[in-house]
């Protein structure tokens, strides 16, 4: 996963081909506010589908704000996000209303049977929660694990298998709370030029989406044009390999991020939009990221 360049001879110049090309993307502005805070948040169908139980879903480990890596389930390849280190005390947990309400498929009567939880856990949470457009209760990793912990809900039980699609995370990737730090986790660029993706890792596309083939050439560092391209496909090119770049646009769990008071700054997809990564400005209370 190394490029043809993976050294500078003048470490700044790493740092400002990064500013250079992250004012590309988001449309030549600054990519620094000192006045926000930034984070970023990665989100994937098919992690939900096979969330639970989890061994990572515990009140401890949602409660600390120690960043770690998480279990890889898919092996290496190029973009991957399980490189990155999360804080799961800052990640997002949206509970369907259905499941909180009983309805539906939940209940006596539905196929689901009956919720792993009380309505005593329910109580609580709606206390500590935001409600998103859909009428979905959103909640910080950080508050639910205190949740799971006075209600003695086990997310690791293997009963808990049954909230697959129900119960999702946006797992909130570690940085340092900078629109920098945020755009080089986001663009898998946070750990150097020896990391960049090369073009000769993909199997097809070599080219980006206009107009992104264009405003990258601007990109003086070779390698880290060739990486970013890979990050702007378009989205048929990008079903099979790379990301396709969003920017402010449309980013398909956006409303989840609005319903907290994030903002979209920029966002990417991958594969038929079943995951993506976006940088976001936090609300005021959460600047210290």
């Amino acid at each position: 996963m190394t490029s043809e360049t993976t050294s500078m001879p003048d470490p700044g110049g790493w740092d400002a081909a990064l500013t250079g090309a992250f004012e590309i993307l988001l449309g030549g502005r600054p990519a620094v506010d000192p006045a926000a805070g930034y984070g970023v948040y990665y989100a994937s169908d098919s992690l939900d589908e096979f969330l639970f139980p989890n061994s990572w879903a515990t009140p401890g480990a949602l409660v600390d704000r120690e960043s770690r890596r998480l279990p890889d389930p898919d092996g290496e390849y190029p973009f991957s996000p399980w490189a990155w280190r999360f804080d799961l005390s800052g990640s997002l947990f949206r509970f369907d209303a259905d499941l909180l309400a009983g309805t539906g498929p939940w209940g006596a009567g539905g196929h689901k049977g009956p919720r792993p939880f009380d309505d005593a856990f329910v109580a609580d949470l709606r206390t500590v929660s935001s409600i998103d457009e859909a009428g979905e209760v959103l909640v910080h990793g950080a508050e639910l694990g205190i949740l799971l912990g006075r209600h003695g809900v086990d997310l690791t039980d293997m009963e808990c298998k049954k909230l697959n699609g129900w119960l999702s995370v946006l797992l909130r990737v570690a940085t340092d709370g900078t629109a920098t730090d945020a755009m080089r986790a986001a663009t898998f660029t946070e750990r150097g030029p020896a990391h960049l993706v090369s073009i000769r890792d993909m199997s097809a596309v070599r080219t980006a989406a206009e107009p992104w083939e264009a405003s990258l050439s601007a990109v003086a560092h070779p390698a880290l044009r060739d990486h970013l391209r890979m990050l702007c496909l378009s989205e048929e090119d990008a079903r099979s390999e790379g990301g396709f770049y969003c920017g402010t646009d449309h980013w398909p769990w956006a409303d989840v991020l609005e319903a907290v008071g994030c903002s979209l700054v920029a966002g990417w997809g991958f594969g038929e939009s079943q995951a993506g990564v976006a940088v976001v400005r936090l609300p005021d209370e959460s600047r210290a990221g």
